[in-house]
């Protein structure tokens, strides 16, 4: 395995250490946090397996980066199952 150095916030914290130990779901923050990312991973890559097959005509337009973005958008079909649009945004101002 190799070792990564992430900063968060104390609350999160504080959180975790509400889960680990004797009394806790995980032995140590190592293994929540690669669980975790585990269940991130296994949820993206299936959402992106789903968004290779997903076409729309908006995406052949001409879209217009500088002024517009897009961001996607879950949601739940009546069968449980997950659905990502894309809704569009006009961008106001920019944070620099």
């Amino acid at each position: 395995m190799k070792i990564v150095t992430v900063n968060i916030p104390e609350s999160y914290l504080g959180a975790i250490n509400k889960l680990i130990g004797e009394n806790g779901f995980y032995p140590s923050r190592s293994e929540l946090i690669r669980s975790a990312v585990r269940e991130f991973l296994i949820k993206e890559l299936k959402m992106a397996r789903t968004m290779a097959n997903y076409e729309d005509a908006e995406f052949e337009e001409e879209f217009d980066e500088e002024n517009y973005v897009r961001v996607p958008i879950d949601t739940k079909s009546e069968n449980g199952d997950v659905i990502r649009e894309f809704k569009t945004f006009k961008i106001l101002q920019r944070l620099e």
